[in-house]
Formats: structure tokens, sequence, C-alpha cells
């Protein structure tokens, strides 16, 4: 029922549309003359546009466009997650350290790591042999 309603809707328009125009040529008379004068003039200058935009210039800047904002978004949303995680972790790190302290207090005072003892050492020792 849709595709017949369709069909004699265009065949209305057609037909009004050529009765419109076959009044016009044997009156003579435009019918709206203003507003189609104006319809005219954006259609003369949306033809001559089109004509004269170089198309493959503008795809490849609006290719090169979208790429770039979708990058900038990735790489934004990598961003976010990246901190939203860092964050995540630093609460946690923070939380183990305090529970370490806090178990730490009771027993003797924890010393250093031999490994940063002899770095320290290297490093004097270093010093003085250069002066």
């Amino acid at each position: 029922m849709s595709y017949l309603v369709a069909v004699l809707a265009s065949l209305l328009l057609l037909v009004g549309f050529v009765m419109w125009s076959w009044l016009e040529t044997r009156t003579g008379f435009r019918l709206f003359p203003r507003s189609r004068r104006r319809f005219d003039s954006k259609v003369a200058r949306t033809a001559f546009v089109i004509r004269h935009i170089d198309w493959a210039a503008f795809f490849q800047h609006l290719a090169r466009s979208s790429a770039e904002r979708i990058a900038h978004d990735l790489v934004h949303t990598t961003l976010i997650v990246v901190r939203a995680m860092e964050r995540m972790l630093t609460r946690t790190i923070r939380t183990l350290r305090e529970r370490v302290a806090q178990s730490a207090e009771d027993g003797p005072p924890v010393e250093g790591s031999q490994l940063i003892a002899t770095i320290v050492r290297f490093r004097k020792s270093f010093k003085r042999d250069q002066k």
C-alpha cells in the first residue's frame, strides 16, 4: 500500500509540475517570481561552487582532519585510563607502605639496603679519586 501511495504522490507532483510549466508558458506570467529568482540564484551559486571545488584536495583534507581528530581522541582516552590506573596504584602502594610501617614499629629499626650502602661508598671513593 505504501508503494502505491508513493507512486501516486510522484505522479501527482509530476502532473502538477507539467501543468504549472504549461500555464506559465501559455500566459507568459511567472508565479512567485521573487522567490523563484532568489532560488535560481542560489542554485546557480551552488552549481558554480560545485564545479570549481578541488574535490580531491577537499576529501584529502577531510580524511586527514578526521584521522587527526580520531588519533587525538584515542590518545586522550588512553591518557585518562593511564592516569586513573596510576591513581589506583598509588593508593594501593600507599596503603601497603602504611601497613609495613605500622608492622615495623614494633620490631628493631630497619637498616638500609646493602646495595645502597655499597653504591654510596663507591660514589664517595670515586669523587675522592677524581680530585
